[in-house]
């Protein structure tokens, strides 16, 4: 998959509206500054598989154990945050976005499908 900055950059100094052609409409706008924020958001609860480390005594074969990594499945909450900034003509200028447990593969998906037309 690819990193979101790479699926993002072609869309810098471009109109906001090809990249919600792409990924969708933001679900809130806000002026600030003469900068437009678009803000995008994604979250939702997830049973994943979680490393844990469990400490353990004992031998293993003939060398002492000390602890043990075991894949336990767990709720996690996956969470893409996504703020896409432009200009008063709606130009995109920058973006950033905060991520949780690869919270924003679906903007990643999205834009990697649009790259490979």
């Amino acid at each position: 998959m690819i990193p979101l900055e790479d699926g993002l950059t072609p869309f810098k100094g471009q109109p906001v509206n090809q990249l919600f052609s792409v990924i969708g409409f933001p679900d809130d706008i806000e002026l600030v500054d003469n900068k437009i924020i678009h803000t995008f958001h994604i979250e939702r609860n997830h049973i994943g598989l979680v490393t844990e480390t469990e400490h353990a005594n004992g031998l293993e074969g003939q060398d002492p154990l000390i602890a043990k990594d075991m894949m336990q499945p767990s709720q996690v909450n996956v969470e893409c945050a996504l703020t896409v900034i432009t200009d008063k003509k709606k130009i995109i200028e920058q973006w950033h976005y905060k991520e949780a447990y690869e919270g924003c593969t679906p903007y990643r998906e999205k834009l990697a499908n649009f790259e490979s037309r």
